[in-house]
């Protein structure tokens, strides 16, 4: 449960709220307790006046009840007769004290669900701006679906605990102690053998919650898979009904919520057997207290409305004793749940700033690689790259997959930190500046076109603190050579694209890309083979506006198709993570080796 008070760490911009309405529930606890002690006169005065009086001296009924009470603080002259009055006034005062109970108990739940969303709400955006600020290793080491399923879902399983659960933890609590005070008032014996049985409760509590928290483990571990298998099928819609595989995924699917099922059953039955237990235990000790109540008045010791009040006492116990086992039960699904939250939440950052880290200064004179080593766990993917790229060169890496040219890309904007070396800009190590400075030079086009469901302008424009004006983003537009396009969509710039951009094509999604890099304007660029997924006449589109982009900067460009980079100032030959060869594309022709090789396989294919 040590995950659940570090959620309570979330309620301390709430502490006030929170104290406010412990208040406000615990005097609606209080009433309920009052309410019951109304039963002794109304037995004892309205439905049997005249057997409570028979009680003797010093006993339950010789103290003061709830309707003596109200005598002595009420103008009774003004009230007329209250002993004939009385199965009139004792309902009057039930109903009042239920009136002011229901105002208390309204704002106290209010207050403490108010409070107990907002902690939700803090929590859920404290995750993902966790998630969002980690680097490419956290999402290779983390599904999708896990990520979804974190944020979504096991935050969701917290919400009642600090809700409802929560609301009611805090009026149940005032209420038990009050109730137990009431009852040993009102009759200390019939009290004592009543109450004498709650600790056995607590066994089954204890151990039915142990069972209850490993299934809901397991159920959030499947619904982590299940929303990866969602995502996978639903984003690859094509692939899975160009194949005909639906039926394949559809079995899938259900083999994960059969899964998830079966856990959830187990949680089911553990939560389902705990009220039985306790209507058993309930049920025996009332059957008890009745026979001996019948005995304790037959011998005149105790009057029929101590012996009413103290069993309606035990019913609201047993009762609160219940509700409080589904409080537990809730609580150790939401400490599952929070662990799991936690667990991702105190997941370190590989790539971080470091304390005091300056900003990186403007761009003006090299990039070095010095002696970079790098690798995926225990494979290694870079060996002892050495290079230096000076400003306003455009270097073209070439080189079969998986030979690490994305992966030297990705050092630069810091996507990663090498093993063994540094990558510096101008003499600076980019580790020791930070990394809103140093991405804020670099512009990056991928294959994979990222755009977002939002307007066209919007599209262009993000990014930028700012915003872009009008006139910049379709100035923007029109050096990508998008404009055209834009026009002919129905808001033009105000379009709305749809997810991920599905209402263009391809080449249009990425000419929307490289508007946006030309719109941020950095001094460095990174190209990763952002023609490769388009045909003919979208790569020739795309082409001319990426040689716009690469005007005046400092390029990085990823190839796969060695007619795109035959204009590049260098190009870089890797293999096995190692530079192999470096030259212009002239030049590593005439060299007869690795770049001669991939440059004859390509151009034999096309030509064939």
């Amino acid at each position: 449960m040590k995950e659940l008070w570090r959620l309570g760490g979330f309620l301390r911009p709430y502490l006030r709220r929170m104290i406010l309405s412990a208040v406000l529930l615990g005097v609606s606890g209080v009433l309920m307790a009052l309410a019951v002690s109304t039963t002794k006169p109304i037995v004892n005065e309205v439905l049997m006046p005249g057997i409570g009086a028979a009680a003797p001296s010093g006993s339950a009924a010789a103290r003061p009840d709830i309707l003596s009470i109200t005598r002595s603080v009420l103008p009774i002259d003004k009230l007329g007769n209250w002993s004939s009055n009385n199965h009139v006034i004792v309902p009057l005062i039930l109903v009042a004290i239920f009136f002011i109970r229901g105002v208390f108990q309204y704002f106290g739940q209010y207050f403490t669900m108010r409070a107990g969303a907002s902690v939700i709400r803090d929590v859920r955006a404290t995750l993902f701006e966790s998630i969002a600020f980690q680097s490419l290793r956290f999402y290779q080491d983390h599904s999708t679906g896990e990520i979804i399923s974190r944020v979504l879902n096991d935050v969701a399983r917290l919400q009642r605990a600090s809700t409802t659960m929560l609301a009611d933890l805090v009026r149940i609590s005032a209420m038990i102690p009050t109730i137990l005070i009431a009852a040993f008032y009102t009759e200390w014996r019939i009290a004592t053998i009543a109450f004498g049985v709650l600790p056995i409760l607590g066994y089954p509590m204890i151990k039915l919650g142990r069972r209850l928290r490993g299934a809901a483990t397991s159920s959030q571990q499947f619904m982590a898979i299940v929303a990866d298998r969602l995502k996978e099928s639903v984003g690859g819609v094509k692939v899975v009904q160009g194949f005909g595989m639906e039926r394949y995924e559809i079995g899938r699917f259900r083999e994960s919520i059969d899964k998830m099922l079966r856990a959830d059953l187990k949680a089911a039955r553990a939560r389902a057997l705990a009220p039985s237990i306790m209507e058993l235990i309930g049920a025996t000790v009332g059957a008890m207290l009745f026979y001996i109540a019948g005995y304790f008045i037959s011998k005149n010791i105790v009057d029929p409305g101590s012996f009413a009040t103290v069993l309606l006492y035990l019913g609201l116990m047993f009762a609160s004793i219940r509700r409080l086992s589904t409080v537990y039960a809730e609580l150790q699904i939401a400490s599952s749940a929070s662990a799991r939250v936690f667990a991702m939440l105190d997941e370190q950052n590989a790539v971080v700033d470091r304390p005091d880290a300056p900003k990186l200064k403007p761009f003006s004179d090299q990039i070095e690689f010095q002696e970079i080593e790098f690798g995926y766990g225990d494979d290694p993917v870079l060996r002892g790259i050495q290079l230096v790229i000076p400003k306003g060169q455009r270097v073209a890496l070439v080189g079969s997959s998986g030979s690490g040219k994305s992966t030297l890309a990705n050092l630069l904007p810091r996507f990663y930190d090498p093993l063994v070396g540094a990558v510096r800009i101008d003499k600076q190590d980019i580790r020791e500046v930070t990394l809103a400075s140093l991405r804020a030079q670099i512009g990056v086009v991928t294959q994979e076109t990222v755009l977002f469901d939002d307007t066209v302008r919007n599209n262009i424009a993000y990014g930028l603190k700012q915003g872009g004006d009008a006139a910049a983003v379709e100035s923007a537009a029109r050096a990508a050579h998008a404009e055209e396009f834009i026009q002919n969509l129905p808001q033009g710039y105000d379009t709305r694209l749809g997810e991920a951009g599905s209402r263009l094509s391809m080449g249009q999604r990425q000419r929307l890309t490289i508007a946006r890099a030309l719109l941020k304007d950095p001094p460095i660029l990174i190209l990763d083979e952002a023609t490769s997924a388009l045909d003919a006449e979208s790569e020739s589109a795309v082409q001319e506006a990426l040689e716009v982009l690469m005007q005046g900067r400092t390029s990085l460009v990823i190839a796969h198709r060695l007619a795109t980079i035959r204009s590049a100032d260098r190009i870089l030959v890797m293999d096995r993570g190692r530079i192999v060869e470096d030259g212009k594309h002239a030049e590593l022709l005439s060299l007869d080796g690795f770049y001669r090789r991939l440059h004859d396989l390509q151009f034999n294919d096309a030509e064939a």
